[in-house]
């Protein structure tokens, strides 16, 4: 768990905080999405978590240690760290810059070796035809890719991620969104990611803080927020199509009845992953002549999602 107590940051020369007394946690395995205009703090949240800034004053802690009494060569390695420029050394190969942390860490040649080509082919990036390559020789996505390889190298148990597919065109952001997405379902960080983009935040995060001007405006589950915005600053950023963003961006385990409160979830007659959206769950039920999917991470069925959960929520939101 990462915990934020009081955080404030004020840069030298000037009196604004650029953060201000934040407070809030982030649960083990989940992806906690910082979103919100240019200039908010959202990055400054970021770097003060690796301590790449020092905060003026509040504490971080990882489970339960202030990262304040760590080493910050130490705590940098255990945190693994995407960037939407990716930041890959231009000199080196696809494979020596996915295996950099794992040789500062003197971990033994072959174990690095297999590590990186095991981590190429999870990003889906095939170990024969890129290890070899440096990164000139890649796409903007397939570099993407790298960099997530390369935060992933050493197993660290928190991820940060700065914009990490803002430098690629919206297709290929969508499926690094969603290969991600499904990547995250099987190594299960605890990742704060950084964006501007409303869609994104609620798309990836199980949980988004909305922050304007170094303060927090708003923080809960993308469900809260397209149900119940704070105030006119959250509505303006979410955007008049929250029903629309509901079924598009909201993820099918968001609306769930878990199996203790829909007991015959092994017998649906159909099926959704957690991360499809909600729109996916209404086209398997017109399809299938149904009104309710069930809901499955990998071959667990871990709920289901009816016509009627969906209507519920929908009505909620449009009658705001």
């Amino acid at each position: 768990m990462i915990q934020l107590e009081q955080v404030k940051k004020i840069f030298p020369q000037t009196t604004v905080p650029a953060v201000d007394e934040i407070t809030f946690s982030i649960n083990k395995g989940n992806i906690c999405v910082f979103v919100g205009p240019s200039g908010c703090g959202k990055t400054t949240i970021l770097r003060m978590i690796n301590r790449l800034v020092e905060p003026t004053s509040g504490n971080i802690y990882i489970d339960g240690e202030n990262i304040l009494h760590v080493n910050s060569d130490e705590l940098r390695r255990r945190i693994g760290y995407v960037i939407q420029q990716v930041g890959l050394l231009p000199h080196r190969t696809i494979e020596q810059n996915v295996g950099l942390v794992p040789r500062l860490l003197k971990w033994p040649e072959a174990r690095i070796k297999a590590r990186v080509m095991e981590l190429l082919e999870v990003v889906g990036l095939d170990p024969s035809e890129t290890a070899w390559k440096y990164p000139y020789q890649l796409s903007g996505g397939q570099m993407q890719r790298v960099g997530v390889a390369r935060a992933l190298a050493a197993d660290p148990p928190i991820m940060l991620m700065d914009e990490p597919f803002g430098a690629v065109d919206p297709i290929v952001r969508g499926r690094l969104q969603d290969e991600f997405l499904r990547l995250q379902q099987e190594v299960k960080k605890t990742i704060c990611f950084v964006t501007h983009d409303i869609n994104e935040a609620l798309k990836m995060g199980d949980y988004i803080v909305v922050m304007n001007k170094g303060k927090l405006v708003q923080k809960g589950t993308p469900m809260e927020l397209l149900s119940e915005p704070a105030n006119d600053f959250v509505k303006d950023l979410i955007g008049d199509d929250r029903g629309v963003k509901l079924l598009d961006l909201t993820r099918a385990e968001s609306l769930m009845m878990v199996p203790e409160s829909y007991p015959v979830a092994r017998d649906c007659p159909c099926f959704i992953d957690a991360i499809q959206p909600v729109k996916m769950a209404l086209e398997v039920m017109m399809k299938n002549d149904s009104d309710v999917v069930g809901v499955r991470r990998g071959d667990k069925v871990i709920g289901t999602l009816s016509w009627t959960e969906i209507k519920k929520h929908i009505h909620r939101i449009s009658g705001d």
